[in-house]
């Protein structure tokens, strides 16, 4: 985007910040990726299993939920290329399309058609020193994140 009668665009900011990975926050050590967590192939099939009795009922609905909907979790070190992105353009990581953000979320259809809603539980704290985490729900035709700001890790990240 660019203002008119400038040359100004904000993309260009957002990789002013240096990358996750450069820090030691890329998607090896955790971060920078979006994981679809109702996907069956996360579960051991024996707590899926409406055979077993120590089967859970609600586990196995939030599970077959995911050909409905999906929940998706990411988290991103502040202060970073990627959380910029995820944080001002989430209708683009939520595609793949920015680079070092591994994955994309499952029925998201596109940067330009999908509605994206975003609440901050605790926007009081700031971002420029630790981890902001994204619990994501979305349908293929709007989205809703809800974005966790840790004021410190226990890891001092």
């Amino acid at each position: 985007m660019t203002f008119e009668g400038s040359d100004f665009n904000e993309d260009d900011l957002y990789d002013q910040f240096p990358s996750g990975a450069e820090r030691g926050y890329g998607p090896e050590q955790g971060f920078n990726t979006y994981l679809k967590l109702n996907d069956p192939k996360h579960f051991k099939p024996e707590l899926l299993d409406p055979e077993d009795p120590a089967y859970d009922v609600v586990l196995a609905e939030f599970v077959a939920s995911g050909d409905r909907f999906s929940v998706s979790f990411a988290q991103f070190k502040s202060s970073t290329r990627e959380s910029e992105w995820a944080l001002h353009k989430p209708n683009l990581t939520m595609t793949g399309e920015v680079p070092g953000i591994v994955g994309r979320v499952d029925k998201y259809p596109g940067p330009d058609t999908a509605r994206i809603s975003t609440f901050f539980i605790n926007h009081d704290r700031t971002m420029a020193r630790w981890k902001q985490s994204v619990i994501l729900i979305e349908d293929g035709a709007q989205a809703g994140q809800l974005v966790y700001k840790e004021e410190k890790h226990p890891d001092g990240l």
